[in-house]
């Protein structure tokens, strides 16, 4: 079948009840999917393009010089926002791929820098080891889970489209979608579960792992008078809804999870968590997009499911 058209998106299951059609709740995932992971490049992109200090240590994981990774920094976020624009204007699988991959990649690449930190000396930025003191190897390990929002939506786009059975010449042609199957939205749920709750647990451990000295300054920055045992704190009651999400997904617990992600991650701007940025903060919150469009994606399934499995009016009937 061809591409479901934005037209036929509806926000059905969310604030009026489902139909319980499968072309419904196929239009549903695959604009949400699409939409999240076309964000989350642009706001990914976009802190190429500005470049970003916190980025050095990724590069020097690979064996890439400061001075290097700077002049790389803008060619790598302006080719994030190209794949995004070809995603939302005319999509193939080989872009769906790479944004898999590289999602991916970027992920893996935090625990690959290990305990490198970046640091300031005479004005220029440079990478060196950490101390222990600083957890950097533990942050970068949660961090690994936290970014399941990054490639989770296009791994899912892949899947919704038989991308893993095709030939390789089909790789370079349009993406198009099989009609969804009761099978297939199942299989799209679990993974979605999973990783909603893989990005929980590991944002968690910045706060009863990690001690994240940026999470004290997001709350504090909303009035909050947030201190190491105030994160701490929260970290496990986020670890626990991680697990609650995959475990026992019910509705209110998936509301919670995506009404919790988009207040959070917002804090990034009135942090100015990159001092100086001010509003260009805003690019991290974009950047996370999947850490709110799999919920979202969940709740479309559950009110199709609700829908499906609704006993008939005899009256309708």
């Amino acid at each position: 079948m061809s591409l479901p058209s934005a037209s036929t998106f509806n926000w059905s299951g969310i604030f009026k009840p489902h139909d319980g059609r499968l072309e419904t709740l196929q239009a549903q995932f695959h604009w949400t999917f699409r939409v999240t992971a076309a964000l989350c490049f642009i706001g990914h992109g976009a802190w190429g393009v500005i470049t970003k200090s916190g980025w050095l240590p990724f590069f020097q994981s690979q064996g890439i010089e400061p001075g290097i990774a700077w002049k790389l920094q803008p060619l790598i976020g302006a080719f994030d926002v190209l794949m995004a624009l070809v995603l939302l204007w005319k999509p193939r699988r080989i872009v769906v791929m790479w944004m898999f991959l590289w999602g991916l990649w970027t992920a893996i690449l935090r625990p690959l820098a290990g305990n490198l930190k970046k640091e300031q000396v005479d004005g220029e930025w440079v990478v060196s080891l950490a101390t222990d003191s600083m957890h950097v190897p533990k942050m970068q390990t949660w961090e690994f889970w936290e970014r399941a929002g990054n490639w989770g939506p296009p791994f899912l786009l892949l899947l919704m489209a038989g991308g893993f059975v095709m030939s390789r010449k089909d790789w370079l042609g349009a993406y198009v979608e099989p009609a969804m199957t009761a099978a297939k939205a199942n299989t799209i749920w679990w993974l979605s579960r999973f990783c909603v709750g893989a990005l929980m647990v590991g944002h968690a451990g910045f706060g009863f792992g990690v001690k994240k000295q940026m999470l004290i300054d997001h709350w504090q920055a909303v009035g909050v008078d947030a201190d190491v045992s105030t994160i701490v704190a929260i970290g496990w009651a986020e670890l626990a809804l991680g697990f609650l999400v995959f475990l026992l997904p019910l509705r209110p617990i998936v509301w919670l999870v995506l009404v919790w992600k988009l207040f959070t991650e917002f804090l990034y701007v009135p942090a100015d968590t990159v001092t100086g940025k001010g509003l260009l903060n805003i690019f991290e919150w974009i950047e996370r997009w999947g850490d709110y469009g799999l919920p979202l994606a969940m709740l479309f399934f559950i009110g199709w499911r609700k829908a499906r499995t609704a006993p008939k009016d005899p009256a309708v009937a």
